[in-house]
């Protein structure tokens, strides 16, 4: 799991940065996963939170299936508690790692600071902005009259918060995957470059190699890829909070919708990597 001095480098990465990127340091997704857990363990003991569970490890793509299409929306994993009506599984740190056995990847990861981003132009106060996101989940989102509402696309969210819809409905789309709103990387980036949010200038990209592990905030950073994914490349495992109380994903909704109140903050910095 590697010597505490490269926890701790790592550690302070993931509080600075939002993420840290970690290269060619594990052999098996054991060890890589093990170095997460006691990355993530010391982020809740230093905030004061409860321990996190392990609540998702998949293989992307499965083993059996097919390669990814070229590219993958922004996104937070298991979707943002918007308007939450029951306990339910929140994400609050991702995991990623290449096994040393892949070959021939090319794909690579795309991150968004939340602030560096929403940070390049003004909202609306915090009432008028839930207001919208509310509304917007009944109108245009997956709402659920028994769960609530929760929001995995980063598009949808400033969407909503722009307060003019322009993406097709959920509701009315028969079929509609979470994720498929654009066709192409260049859609997606026109889409937010017409709501005055430039994502080319805030962006980090990673490409992770066999033996590297990636972890970020869900909270923080939204994430998606640039480039095709073989099946069997990517473990991933996403820690966070097991059937969290609806009246606590509503404070940790409030603490995501601050992001919204700050202006022109710095970009995140470059990748980092510790040995």
């Amino acid at each position: 799991m590697g010597d505490n001095r490269s926890v701790t480098a790592a550690f302070s990465a993931l509080r600075q940065n939002g993420f840290v990127w970690i290269q060619a340091a594990f052999a098996t997704p054991a060890a890589a996963f093990a170095r997460s857990q006691a990355l993530i363990e010391e982020c809740t003991a230093s905030n004061g939170q409860d321990a996190l569970s392990v609540i998702g490890e998949f293989v992307l793509p499965p083993p059996e299936g097919e390669a990814t299409r070229d590219f993958q929306t922004l996104h937070f994993d298991f979707g943002l508690p918007l308007q939450p009506q029951c306990d339910q599984d929140v994400a609050r740190y991702t995991a990623l790692f290449i096994p040393r056995s892949a070959v021939g990847v090319t794909a690579v990861t795309r991150l968004v600071a939340l602030e560096a981003l929403l940070g390049q132009r003004g909202w609306p106060d915090r009432a008028t902005l839930l207001g919208s996101l509310i509304a917007y989940g009944e109108s245009h989102g997956a709402w659920d009259d028994a769960d609530g509402y929760s929001e995995g696309s980063l598009a949808r969210v400033v969407d909503a918060a722009a307060g003019a819809p322009r993406l097709p409905s959920v509701k009315s789309t028969p079929g509609f995957l979470c994720g498929m709103e654009f066709d192409t990387l260049a859609a997606e980036l026109s889409f937010f470059t017409y709501l005055g949010l430039d994502v080319d200038a805030v962006q980090v990209e990673v490409p992770l190699r066999p033996g590297d592990l990636l972890v970020f905030d869900n909270l923080a950073v939204a994430h998606g890829r640039r480039g095709s994914r073989s099946p069997g490349e990517l473990h991933q495992r996403v820690y966070g909070h097991r059937l969290m109380p609806a009246a606590a994903q509503r404070a940790l909704r409030d603490r995501f919708l601050a992001v919204f109140e700050e202006r022109q903050l710095a970009p995140l910095r470059s990748a980092v990597s510790t040995p």
